[in-house]
């Protein structure tokens, strides 16, 4: 039976119900079946700060039985259950107020029990954070402009026994503003700005613990003037590749009242073109280089006082990786229904005449000329160089693959009473020097598509064009399928001809079996039984397997390395 606070239980007998119990039933004077009241009294509630000690004492009736204390609910504390009437304990560290509540429980000597409750309420008492701040960078001071400043908060501790620092707080209380990214970490970092007096600054920073309480305290400073009130940044140095876009950003230079205007000027290297140089932020694109070349830039830089400070900075060119052979040529771009679209367009991207050395073609550093990114140089009898504008040239170099091209001779006769290298002169595929496959091909008979007496096949035409040492030459072959393909025009699809008519002139215009057949070197697989070699059609740039026995013109190439 619980007993409530201040009262006891008491047990009697009734005696209008239990006669017989009270009575006794011999009428004899012996009370061994009347029980003595029970109770038990926990004592009242209590009240008191964390951590403190407090007693609690029980007391009972009949006496001489055992007391129990349990707790039954709040903050745990060690030891329970406890047996005795009277206990020390000592209340527990907590975080906000809490109650507690203990029972104890009376066994009395004939082993009835009884319980009662009481109450303990905790008081929270928290200790305030303890804020130090101190100036840990730069280690040199007085601070200087420019020099990064750390105001450190590592001495600051929460005096409660497990009390934890959670929360930080800075704000500036007194001086010039100054800008700072973070003010919420344990550490306050800023940069010493540029002064034209000394002046005093204060910073407070309050910490917040875990029990929501909060302490502040301020640490003053002194940030120093500079001698020089304005300051040139031209910026890190950089590297770029040939034909890419380079800014030039002086906006983290600075002056004391806070504007400047800006200057640029090109100090060393291939000389660039910079989009304005009286503005911070410039750009240029960076010129066609042949090597690694350093581009020196000067920044000046002017406040409203005409005070001036300057900086270099390096932009380092390095040529791109646009290959040994030519692009394509291809200049247009187009969408899935053939029509023309912008070529930055992001619907039908990575387009050939958005990518490779086409797109640069404007800012190439020819050797010769040539159309979009094409570069030639024509050449006379003994593969001299001639001007761009010449109208009677011999061969052609290709500037950028090294190679040297026939030009043929015009169509002034009527086959087989032709010059040697005429156009319009053809051979069958007969090659016995190059992989062929194992099959060299067939040789076209003497004086039908040729004007040889021996032969129409191509080691026989090779052979005459050495013999004459044509062009400075006598190392003239028949090209391979990429040396050939590297002269295609494919902007100019659909115009008759895929070569350039300005450095290939009297090509030849008459299709056999529909297309304009020009041999490479090159065996092909089709057909089987290496009876097929690798054709071009200057038509439409296709590459083609064509029987080798089948008359096919040519044009032949050499490589200036292997000059005799």
């Amino acid at each position: 039976m619980t007993i409530g606070k201040q009262h006891s239980v008491l047990l009697t007998c009734l005696s209008a119900m239990l006669v017989l119990g009270c009575g006794g039933g011999s009428g004899s004077s012996n009370d061994d079946n009347t029980s003595a009241p029970l109770s038990v009294n926990a004592g009242s509630d209590i009240a008191l700060d964390e951590k403190l000690t407090f007693s609690v004492n029980a007391v009972a009736s009949p006496e001489g039985g055992t007391f129990t204390w349990r707790q039954l609910s709040g903050p745990q504390i060690e030891g329970f259950p406890l047996e005795g009437a009277k206990q020390e304990i000592i209340a527990p560290d907590v975080k906000q107020d809490q109650s507690i509540e203990l029972s104890v429980e009376y066994v009395a000597p004939d082993n009835r029990t009884v319980s009662d409750n009481l109450v303990v309420s905790i008081n929270s008492v928290n200790l305030l954070p303890v804020v130090s701040i101190k100036q840990t960078a730069p280690t040199s001071l007085p601070s200087q402009y420019g020099d990064i400043i750390v105001l450190s908060s590592s001495n600051s501790f929460d005096p409660d026994e497990n009390g934890q620092l959670v929360s930080y707080l800075w704000q500036q209380v007194a001086g010039t503003a100054i800008p700072i990214a973070d003010k919420t970490s344990a550490d306050l970092t800023f940069t010493h700005p540029l002064l034209a007096q000394n002046d005093e600054v204060a910073f407070r920073l309050t910490i917040t613990d875990d029990e929501g309480g909060q302490q502040s305290n301020e640490l003053a400073l002194t940030l120093q003037k500079s001698n020089q009130l304005i300051f040139a940044n031209a910026g890190a140095n950089q590297s770029a590749q040939e034909f890419s876009t380079v800014t030039l950003d002086a906006s983290a230079s600075t002056s004391v009242d806070g504007s400047f205007s800006c200057n640029w000027v090109q100090q060393s290297g291939v000389t660039v073109t910079l989009d304005n140089s009286d503005v911070c932020q410039t750009q240029f694109i960076v010129p066609d280089v042949d090597a690694p070349e350093s581009l020196i830039f000067e920044l000046t830089v002017t406040d409203s006082a005409n005070r001036t400070d300057s900086e270099q900075t390096q932009v380092l060119a390095e040529p791109k990786a646009l290959g040994l052979i030519n692009d394509s040529g291809m200049n247009r771009c187009f969408d899935n229904s053939k029509e023309l679209i912008n070529c930055v367009s992001t619907e039908f991207p990575m387009q050939d005449a958005a990518l490779g050395r086409d797109i640069h073609a404007g800012l190439l550093d020819k050797v010769g000329s040539g159309p979009g990114a094409f570069d030639f140089t024509k050449l006379d009898q003994f593969a001299g160089e001639l001007p761009d504008n010449a109208i009677n040239f011999s061969c052609v170099r290709d500037n950028i693959s090294g190679l040297i091209w026939e030009v043929k001779q015009p169509s002034t006769g009527t086959l087989p009473n032709t010059q040697l290298r005429e156009a319009q002169n053809t051979y069958s595929w007969y090659l016995t020097t190059v992989n062929n496959g194992g099959f060299a091909g067939v040789e076209a008979p003497a004086q039908v598509s040729c004007p040889s007496t021996v032969n129409c096949g191509l080691d026989q035409y090779v052979t005459e064009v050495n013999e004459i040492n044509y062009c400075g030459g006598n190392n003239w072959r028949v090209p391979t399928h990429s040396e050939l393909s590297s002269l295609l025009h494919f902007g100019q699809q659909g115009s008759g001809s895929v070569l350039i008519s300005d450095f290939f002139p009297h090509s030849a215009t008459l299709a056999i079996d529909g297309v304009l057949p020009y041999w490479t070197m090159q065996t092909s697989a089709e057909g089987g039984q290496s009876a097929f070699a690798w054709a071009i059609d200057m038509f439409s740039g296709k590459d083609i397997g064509y029987p080798k026995q089948n008359l096919g013109y040519i044009r032949l190439v050499r490589d200036t390395s292997n000059d005799d």
